[in-house]
C-alpha cells in the first residue's frame, strides 16, 4: 500500500468515526435534556456538550499580529543583551 493509499483510508477511517461520534452526541444530548435536570445548568447547545471534529480558531487577526509584534520585540530584547 501506497502513502497515498493509506492516507485516503485513513481519511476515510476518521470521517466513519465522526459520523459515529455525531450519532452517539446526539443520543447522550437527547438523554441529557429528557431528563428533566435544571434548565440553567445544562449547556446552550451541542457542540458546547460535546465538540466533534475540529475546533474553531477563536484567534482573530488582530491577536495574532500582537503575537508577532510581541515575539520581534522579544528577540530584539535577548539580541541585545546578549551583546551587551
Amino acid at each position: 500500500m501506497t502513502f497515498a493509499e493509506f492516507q485516503i483510508r485513513a481519511f476515510a477511517y476518521n470521517r466513519i468515526e465522526e459520523k459515529k461520534d455525531l450519532r452517539t452526541r446526539e443520543i447522550a444530548w437527547a438523554s441529557l435534556i429528557g431528563s428533566h435536570l435544571d434548565p440553567k445548568k445544562l449547556p446552550k447547545s451541542k457542540d458546547a456538550f460535546w465538540q466533534i471534529g475540529e475546533k474553531k480558531s477563536t484567534v482573530t487577526d488582530a491577536m495574532r499580529e500582537a503575537i508577532s509584534r510581541a515575539q520581534k520585540q522579544y528577540l530584539i530584547d535577548k539580541q541585545k543583551a546578549e551583546n551587551g
